[in-house]
């Protein structure tokens, strides 16, 4: 099991609670109708947060997740991982806890092992189509719809929906605004069912220091990676996690480097007997100051930890051990 909570802690959705007792009460998952964007480069994979989130929402609060594999890792990855993490998934039998889909990117003419988008394999994996035949087209053409359409089949209350790997999409040549519309959509069918969205995608191209993001960045190649990202945290209804390589270079102690960039206000339903309140969260009333807003030192908000003084991380065989910069924690 990681050992993010304790550094990355979310407010707790329990509205049954007392004002003294909600004010401390955090939670492994992020709240219900929220927006958990997750950017790693190839450096520092961010893998380990999704085992985190997920071995939580499966052995912890017990809620559905569906993920879906965009980066055709396939579920025995997963879950040889969280076997060893001490949270083996439910078997492929029984599908209601644990729902697996790999959109195929295959064209059209080559045969899969679902012949349409709502059957399952052997495997109990779900394979949509991402290209699909158009009379009015010559070439197959990329669509996301039968993506979504068994993400909202498969959709309960208080789920966590997990798009891992909305590069990939990219790379096969979607626009990032296509890419941009399909989250939107899939965002607001969570929030109708108070589920919770995670979007993992890569950020290689982001500076990694603030003296190379005055100085811009030139990169082509990372345009598409740029705004998709900037159209995802324009969506907001959440918290960003910045997953990065240390910019002095590799170390054999500290393999990367967590920040945490809060995007909004947690959903009412997540604060407790404070919701009751409507003002608590009207313009007018919050403090000048979005660091009083949205800094540790209240646990009703998103974590805020900042890029100047971010986490760091170390992976061990079976967990990763997480410190604030410069202690260590033993291994420095």
């Amino acid at each position: 099991m990681t050992h993010l909570t304790s550094h990355l802690p979310f407010p707790s959705s329990s509205s049954s609670s007392s004002s003294a007792s909600s004010s401390a009460s955090t939670s492994t998952l992020p709240p219900p109708s929220s927006h958990l964007i997750i950017s790693d480069t190839l450096p520092s994979p961010g893998d380990f947060a999704l085992y985190h989130l997920t071995s939580a929402a499966l052995s912890k609060e017990k809620r559905k997740v569906i993920w879906v594999d965009f980066r055709a890792e396939g579920r025995g990855s997963l879950e040889s991982v969280l076997k060893k993490l001490g949270t083996p998934l439910p078997p492929t039998t029984n599908s209601q806890l644990f729902i697996a889909i790999s959109p195929s990117s295959l064209p059209p003419s080559v045969a899969t092992t679902s012949s349409a988008p709502a059957t399952t394999s052997s495997s109990n994996t779900i394979s949509p189509r991402l290209y699909t035949d158009s009379s009015s087209q010559p070439q197959p053409s990329l669509s996301l719809t039968e993506t979504y359409d068994c993400i909202s089949a498969k959709l309960e209350a208080r789920s966590m929906v997990i798009l891992d790997g909305l590069s990939e999409l990219l790379w096969m040549g979607m626009s990032a605004t296509d890419v941009a519309r399909f989250v939107r959509a899939v965002f607001a069918r969570t929030r109708s069912t108070k589920s919770t969205l995670v979007s993992t995608l890569h950020g290689d191209t982001l500076p990694l220091t603030s003296s190379a993001s005055a100085g811009g960045v030139n990169n082509a190649d990372g345009d598409a990676d740029r705004e998709l990202l900037e159209r995802l945290l324009r969506i907001g209804q959440g918290t960003f996690w910045r997953i990065c390589h240390l910019a002095s270079g590799r170390s054999g102690d500290v393999m990367g480097e967590i920040s945490s960039h809060p995007l909004s206000l947690p959903p009412p339903a997540s604060l407790g007997s404070q919701s009751q309140d409507a003002s608590a969260t009207t313009p007018s009333s919050l403090p000048n100051s979005q660091n009083q807003i949205l800094g540790q030192t209240k646990a009703s908000y998103y974590p805020s930890v900042p890029r100047c003084n971010p986490l760091q991380y170390r992976i061990e065989p079976s967990t990763v051990r997480v410190f604030p910069k410069g202690t260590g924690r033993g291994f420095l």
